[in-house]
């Protein structure tokens, strides 16, 4: 499994170091379900989507919304557990960190981020 990073291309910052693309129909089904604890450096990146859900779910995750430039477009910080659906309007593609991404790493709408492999 390839370990991408996500860099905000507005500032270059590296926001997220241990990114998992999901790729595969199973993947982007299961993602962090099976986990009970999500660094907030940790990610997967869902391209292709616009809404995720955190039914299932055993933790908390910060959600990022991106259009399909990967500009942000909407951030939802400590999404809660057992969530049927969290989405945004013009999404392309959703980001999942764990709890505390984005105290650590304020975005704003427009923000540019991309994945690079590590």
């Amino acid at each position: 499994m390839t370990m991408w990073l996500v860099r905000n291309t507005d500032t270059g910052r590296v926001l997220a170091w241990r990114v998992r693309r999901a790729e595969g129909w199973l993947e982007r089904t299961v993602g962090f379900l099976p986990r009970t604890s999500i660094a907030p450096e940790e990610g997967m990146w869902f391209e292709n989507c616009h809404a995720v859900h955190t039914v299932g779910m055993r933790t908390a995750l910060d959600v990022v919304f991106l259009d399909r430039d990967h500009r942000v477009v909407d951030v939802q910080q400590n999404v809660p557990p057992h969530k049927l659906i969290v989405t945004a309007r013009h999404a392309h593609t959703v980001a999942e960190f764990g709890p505390g991404f984005v105290k650590a790493n304020p975005l704003k709408p427009g923000d540019k981020l991309e994945l690079e492999p590590v």
